[in-house]
């Protein structure tokens, strides 16, 4: 392995584990015969400095969690060089910001992009590459250090190169908040607000310098640089999805970068065999492991974009790559303190695997144990944070190796877990069932004696998030947030073990787990103590929601105006002040502030729109404000909403087609893509919408019927009987959707032969089944045209018909007889039900049913009312022909007879309205009764 190979993989080992390299630079070359090359720079002593040494101090540094160390380093001048005179420092300070970093970023580029020839040379260009590499990690490691991993200290220099401009003079005299405030804004990628407050933005800001710009042309290009680092690509992956962290909204700027480095790392280190090809020193299971870390960074970077089924996939792949086997099944255990009897008690079973070579994955120091944990005091309560399962120590009850009490699974591992625990959580409703299906997930890794500090400290939010929601370890989950934020804060384990595995799960920045814990104190009425978090946070919506809790909202605005004295120009300000007095001038000036670049502003002014019944203008400041930042769900949401109200109905379905497209858990949106597509009469797309969004909002009556009548319209009987049953469910059998079972019983009369399709509707069949086709090619349309005209494919398709038809008779029958029985409905329910035994061929039933139908209507004063009449007067046809049709098959008088009585009387009562058509009806059946009367 050489030189270069050997830092490289020094380097990632930062941050997945792994022994540190012992040699130093002259023993590595001895050993490995790799040849040390001079920068031919002179250092401040006088004499000549080897590169590879340099790197030697830097990833040393590293190792040791030193980073502010490595980026003060002189070979940090090396690389820059000399600086520009103090002189040549002018204008605002905003751009001596700019140019300050421009000219870093164009001396690492010539760093780079150095050609000299010779072989020398050659590994000379190889060193410089690596030495950027290393200064880019300490920059980043610097930055997660500080808002993510902890302890949260003040050692860190505002900028990266305040070591530098002591030693050389060349300061140029900068005012550290402005030059923050420009670094946060040049962070702020398509309009995109922050989280709040961060520390060491700069930093992050040279880890794009020294990270992501060199790896943009081997992106582009598809091919690999001649020379340097081949992990050059997932630093810059890294570096990015922290500056996605930093932002409150998806980036799409962002999002593309990251999918183009995210194919090229899965072919470069996605595989056991593409990391052994790299020419590292590696055991088996580091290599697996490596390629498993990368799988789940790439996955966890899809679930930040709501890509759910990718990072699916990248998680399972992490899993098979670490050799991980695990089930959830059930074991008898005690839950609470107090429970006497066991219970089964979900738990996640892993397959015991050791190999000699995992040592290098051995569990670090500064991590809690479960005494410890005991003695905080957060375990006082009746629930216990672990089930203690009944007769773990059986080996008789674990076959096949499956050991529930397993406690010493390796980081990697624990880690996929919790990857799968994420999963369960972003493909399921958020309900309680949810929470008991993450539960083992979060005990398994729990339970483990020892764990690396990310790893625990992210086992230990998503149980706090578990808990907060019971009543019984609410108080708990409260005092572990506390204790969680004070050891990110402070704690006493190394800075080295701390960053370990901090890519690898989805733990947050310091500011939104701060929020987190806020939040929590206003839940349980600390309200003073929230503002406090909140003003420290710079998290102004949250701190005016709590002065509005408070009743305090003038206090709001004025401190919003004190912050505006300090910082005149900064947006985020405006937006906060024009949410508490309501002025869209505020908005308006935190669009022009921010150079027509901050996307909230517009959503301000486009929701302000939107409440003064002004649509058009709302859907334009909408359509300007996804122009800058299109990965914005609710954005989409919004101005499909406007869409409707300003009768755009194409803007409209475009909208919440691209919000379904970035959420598809958000039913509203589903809903009214099958709203606006039943009212164009687009039942295809209804049906398709309407079911999306039934998987989220099972309880809303109006989707199922609306589904029921568009799964009609599509021929699709089966769901809408479903649809129909659902209804009744929810209404408790009290709302009946009478026009969609007419249409059931009409399409079982015509499939039965009591009645002709209407020719319009064998119009839509014939569309729908051209819609409903797949896009084959003539001569595969061709031969399955011949294919179904078979005799035993036709054959086949009626015996599939009339098993359809006997379902749809039997489903639709229990609903009716489900219906009736409750005593709802009236007659017209019993009229369909009477069609339905007429169906059947139960001629009985049939008149039973109407009868039934008809002193329904008696009571209905049908005498006085058209409307009445007519129902009743169709009913009375009804009665009277099938006590015709039972007369003739039987050869019997007594029929007519009741018939004959029937029309007398109502013809008698219906005098009111002799002029009518349906009087006329009566009296030509009255007519035919007594002519088959006076017949043979």
């Amino acid at each position: 392995m050489g030189v270069c190979e050997t830092y490289e993989l020094r380097l990632i080992r930062c941050l997945l584990g792994g022994a540190k390299e012992a040699e130093d630079a002259s023993q590595l070359a001895g050993d490995k015969g790799t040849q040390i090359y001079s920068t031919g720079v002179v250092t401040e002593n006088g004499g000549l400095r080897s590169l590879e040494g340099g790197i030697q101090i830097i990833v040393g540094l590293i190792e040791d969690g030193q980073y502010s160390e490595a980026l003060a380093s002189e070979w940090m001048a090396i690389c820059l060089g000399e600086l520009p005179a103090v002189d040549n420092w002018n204008g605002s300070e905003k751009d001596a910001a700019i140019n300050f970093y421009e000219f870093v970023r164009s001396r690492m580029a010539d760093n780079l992009n150095s050609d000299v020839g010779g072989n020398a040379a050659c590994g000379e260009a190889e060193l410089r590459a690596v030495l950027i590499l290393a200064l880019g990690v300490a920059a980043l490691c610097a930055f997660v250090q500080a808002n993510m991993t902890g302890p949260i200290d003040n050692k860190f220099p505002s900028s990266p190169f305040q070591s530098l401009w002591e030693r050389t003079g060349s300061s140029p005299c900068h005012n550290e908040k402005e030059w923050d405030s420009w670094a946060r804004s040049q962070l702020m990628v398509d309009g995109c607000d922050l989280v709040g407050k961060f520390e060491l933005p700069q930093y992050l800001i040279l880890a794009k310098l020294l990270l992501v710009s060199p790896a943009e042309p081997l992106v582009e290009r598809r091919e690999p640089r001649r020379s340097g680092p081949r992990t050059w690509m997932w630093w810059a992956l890294r570096t990015l999805i922290m500056q996605q962290r930093v932002l409150a909204e998806r980036s799409a700027s962002l999002r593309s970068q990251l999918v183009l480095l995210s194919k090229e790392i899965l072919v470069e280190l996605g595989t056991y065999e593409a990391v052994r090809q790299k020419g590292w020193d590696l055991r088996p299971s580091e290599a697996k492991s490596t390629a498993a870390a990368v799988h789940l960074e790439v996955g966890f970077m899809e679930h930040l974009f709501g890509h759910n089924d990718a990072a699916r996939e990248c998680f399972d792949k992490a899993g098979e790559l670490c050799g991980l086997e695990f089930e959830i099944t059930g074991v008898l255990g005690f839950r609470t303190k107090y429970q006497e009897e066991p219970k089964a008690q979900m738990v996640l079973v892993t397959k015991t695997e050791h190999s000699e070579d995992d040592s290098w994955l051995g569990f670090l120091d500064g991590t809690k144990d479960k005494q410890q944990e005991a003695d905080s005091g957060v375990e006082q309560s009746d629930i216990h944070l672990v089930p203690k399962l009944v007769g773990t120590e059986d080996s008789s009850q674990h076959e096949n190796k499956l050991e529930p009490d397993k406690k010493s699974l390796d980081p990697i591992k624990q880690a996929v877990i919790l990857a799968q625990c994420v999963d369960i959580k972003k493909n399921n409703p958020d309900d309680e069932l949810r929470s008991w299906q993450m539960a083992p997930y979060i005990e398994a890794v729990d339970e483990q004696q020892r764990s690396p500090f990310m790893l625990k400290s992210w086992c230990q939010l998503l149980r706090i998030r578990w808990e907060k929601t019971r009543n019984r370890t609410r108080e708990r989950a409260f005092l572990m947030m506390e204790q969680l934020a004070d050891d990110i804060r402070n704690g006493d384990s190394s800075v080295s073990q701390r960053v370990l595995y901090s890519f690898c799960v989805p733990f947050p920045l310091s500011t939104a787990l701060l929020k987190e814990y806020a939040e929590m104190m206003v839940s349980f009425g600390l309200v003073g103590d929230a503002l406090k978090l909140f003003e420290d946070l710079e998290m102004w919506n949250s701190l005016i929601d709590c002065y509005c809790l408070l009743g305090k909202k003038a206090a709001a605005a004025d401190l919003i105006r004190e912050r505006l004295k300090v910082q005149p120009e900064d947006p985020r300000l405006w937006c906060s002040l024009g949410d508490v007095i309501m002025d869209d001038e505020c908005y308006s000036k935190a669009w022009e502030f921010s150079g027509h670049h901050f996307t909230r502003a517009q959503r301000s002014l486009a929701r302000s729109a939107y409440n003064k019944h002004k649509y058009t203008e709302s859907v334009q400041h909408w359509e300007l404000a996804l122009a800058l930042n299109p990965l914005h769900p609710d954005g989409w949401f919004s101005l499909g909403s406007s869409a409707i109200k300003a009768r755009d109905l194409d803007k409209a379905v475009y909208a919440f087609t691209r919000q379904v497209q970035l959420d598809p858990e958000n039913g509203e949106s589903w809903n009214n893509i099958a709203a606006i597509n039943m009212q164009r009469k687009r039942s295809k797309e209804a049906f398709v919408a309407f079911r999306e969004a039934l998987k989220l909002k099972r309880n809303n009556w109006q989707m199922w019927e609306n589904l029921a009548q568009v799964a009609l319209d599509v021929a699709n009987f089966g769901q809408a009987l479903i649809a129909l049953e659902n209804v009744l469910d929810l209404f408790e059998d009290k709302r009946i959707d009478i026009t969609s079972l007419r249409r059931l019983i009409e399409e079982l009369e015509v499939r039965k032969g009591f009645r002709e399709r209407p020719a319009k509707e064998l119009d839509t069949d014939s569309n729908l089944e051209e819609n409903t086709s797949t896009n084959i090619g003539a001569e595969d349309a061709s031969a399955e045209d011949t294919h179904q005209n078979s005799p035993l494919d036709r054959e086949r398709e009626e015996v599939a018909e009339d098993r359809e038809t006997e379902m749809l008779l039997e489903k639709t029958g229990k609903l009716l007889s489900r219906i009736v029985s409750k005593g709802q409905g009236g007659g017209q329910v019993w009229g369909l039900k009477a069609r339905w035994h007429r169906v059947t061929g139960d001629m009985t039933m049939c008149l039973e049913a109407l009868l039934k139908q008809l002193r329904a209507y008696q009571g209905s004063k049908w005498q006085s009312s058209r409307d009445m009449f007519e129902l009743f007067t169709s009913a009375c046809l009804q009665l009277c022909d099938v006590y015709i049709e039972t007369a003739v098959k039987g050869s019997s008088k007594r029929e007519l007879s009741a018939a004959q009585m029937l029309l007398r009387n109502t013809i008698k009562q219906a005098e009111p309205f002799r002029d009518t058509q349906e009087f006329k009806d009566l009296e030509s059946s009255l007519q035919k009764v007594q002519s088959l009367m006076e017949g043979p």
